[in-house]
């Protein structure tokens, strides 16, 4: 008997669906990530049928303001037709003020199912252990049958990376270097636009992407020689984390490593 689970991560979800865009709703994927006026569309596609952008917005989990959010992003192409006009090839022909809105997760409140009717396509996702991924329209109930691999459903280093410069890749390798090379027993777990640094489970830092440096989260305690970072301790930023660091280029790597070595040192050698 097939039972229901869940994604691993957001990431997962909105690959898996790009890649099949095709077969399961006949669209052109153009674009991931477009990011525009602080706005970053997690799907920027084109539907040939009916000459349209089309805009997919992907949530792993309840979102109660995924309406408003994509709506957002519909507002933003009327704003600018021309920029993401400029996306596709030179031989598609869109009218600009066809947009069509599509989110998909695996949760949605009736209040929600009831606002978007006619307007914003619903689709709920469900993943089940024999591999098998459905796509139910929750305002026509048709239904969509995904059959994936295992190895669909896994983070890997190549999808932390796709689509990072090749700065931020070379800071990335020369950072996991350093560290791998000292450290046997540390691991590196790839989260959605993260990853993160563990020993014997035990998390000492996360890295998130931004454009040209990372945000480093230390969750260690009364760190020395910290001057470069931020005090978090009082903030939700990084979740527990106490210490943020911006780490922009190689010549951050020294001090980075210094303070690595302390929340190692606090978390592990206790």
């Amino acid at each position: 008997m097939t039972r229901k689970i869940s994604f691993e991560s957001e990431f997962i979800l909105h690959k898996l669906t790009e890649n099949h865009l095709k077969e399961l709703f006949g669209l052109e994927c153009v674009s991931s990530e477009i990011q525009l006026n602080r706005l970053r569309l997690d799907n920027f596609a084109f539907d040939p049928k009916t000459n349209s952008f089309v805009i997919i917005e992907y949530k792993n989990e309840f979102n109660a303001d995924v309406l408003t959010q994509i709506q957002g992003y519909h507002d933003l192409i009327k704003e600018n037709p021309e920029y993401f006009k400029a996306r596709l090839d030179d031989c598609n022909e869109v009218d600009p003020k066809n947009i069509r809105m599509m989110v998909i997760g695996p949760e949605f409140s009736p209040k929600q199912i009831d606002k978007a009717k006619g307007k914003i396509e619903i689709w709920k996702i469900t993943l089940f252990d024999d591999c098998k991924v459905t796509y139910e329209n929750l305002h026509t109930n048709k239904i969509k049958t995904l059959c994936i691999n295992s190895e669909d459903l896994k983070l890997t280093e190549d999808n932390l990376l796709e689509g990072k410069s090749s700065e931020m890749r070379e800071l990335y390798f020369n950072l996991k270097s350093r560290v791998l090379d000292e450290f046997d027993d540390v691991k590196i777990k790839y989260l959605v636009d993260m990853f993160s640094l563990r020993a014997n489970d035990k998390l000492i830092c996360v890295f998130s992407f931004l454009k040209s440096s990372f945000n480093v989260y230390l969750y260690g305690e009364n760190l020395e020689n910290a001057d470069k970072t931020q005090d978090i301790s009082d903030k939700t930023t990084g979740g527990n984390a106490n210490y943020n660091l911006k780490y922009k280029s190689d010549d951050d790597l020294e001090c980075f490593m210094n303070l690595f070595k302390q929340v190692y040192k606090q978390k592990v050698k206790k």
